[in-house]
C-alpha cells in the first residue's frame, strides 16, 4: 500500500510542479488546465501526463478505499477520474477542435470533478470539499482567465481543478504522513 501512495504522491508531484511552471513562464491564468498545453504546444505530453496519473487513481482509489468498508462509494472517485482522464484526452486543440471532441472534454471535465467531490463529501464526510471549491468559484470569477486567440472569460474551470487537484492530493499526502513517523 506505501508503493501506491507514493507512486500517487509522485503523480501529482509531477502535475503540481507543470502547473507552477506554466504559471512562472507565461506568467497568465488561463481559462482552464488543458488550456496550458496551447501555450508550450505540448498536446502530446499533456494527454499522456493527465491520462496516465488519472488512470494510475483509478487503480488508486479502491485499492486504497475498501469495497467492504465504503460499500459502492470506490467506484465514484475511480469513474470520475476517468472521466477527468478523458476529458485530458479530449483536451483543447486549436484548429482541429470538433464539436464532439469539446462535448466530450466538457462532459467528462463536469461528470468527473463531481463524482470526485461527491466522494470526498458524501463518503468520506470531509467538508472542507465546499470550501475548496467555494474560494475557487470566487477566484475564478474575480480574475480573467486567458486563451489563445480567444477573449478572455472567468478562470473558473481552472481554480475548480487546481481545487480538486489538491483535494486528492491532500488525501494521498495525508496516508503516506503516518508511514515517515
Amino acid at each position: 500500500m506505501e508503493v501506491l501512495n507514493i507512486i500517487s504522491a509522485i503523480g501529482f508531484l509531477a502535475m503540481s510542479v507543470y502547473i507552477v511552471c506554466f504559471l512562472w513562464k507565461f506568467r497568465l491564468i488561463p481559462q482552464s488546465l488543458s488550456i496550458t498545453a496551447e501555450y508550450s504546444g505540448r498536446y502530446t505530453w499533456w494527454k499522456i501526463t493527465i491520462c496516465t496519473v488519472m488512470g494510475w487513481l483509478s487503480y488508486w482509489f479502491p485499492t486504497t478505499y475498501s469495497f467492504a468498508e465504503y460499500s459502492f462509494w470506490p467506484i465514484m472517485p475511480s469513474v470520475g477520474v476517468l472521466g477527468l482522464a478523458l476529458a485530458g484526452y479530449y483536451s483543447y486543440h486549436p484548429g482541429d477542435e470538433t464539436k464532439l471532441e469539446l462535448a466530450i472534454h466538457k462532459t467528462g471535465s463536469f461528470i468527473g470533478s463531481a463524482c470526485v467531490c461527491l466522494f470526498y463529501i458524501i463518503a468520506l464526510e470531509q467538508d472542507f470539499v465546499w470550501s475548496i471549491l467555494g474560494v475557487g468559484l470566487v477566484l475564478g470569477l474575480l480574475i480573467k482567465g486567458k486563451r489563445l486567440d480567444f477573449p478572455d472569460s472567468n478562470s473558473i474551470l481552472f481554480w475548480e481543478e487546481i481545487g480538486i487537484i489538491f483535494i486528492i492530493q491532500y488525501d494521498v499526502v495525508s496516508r503516506i504522513l503516518p508511514l515517515l513517523e
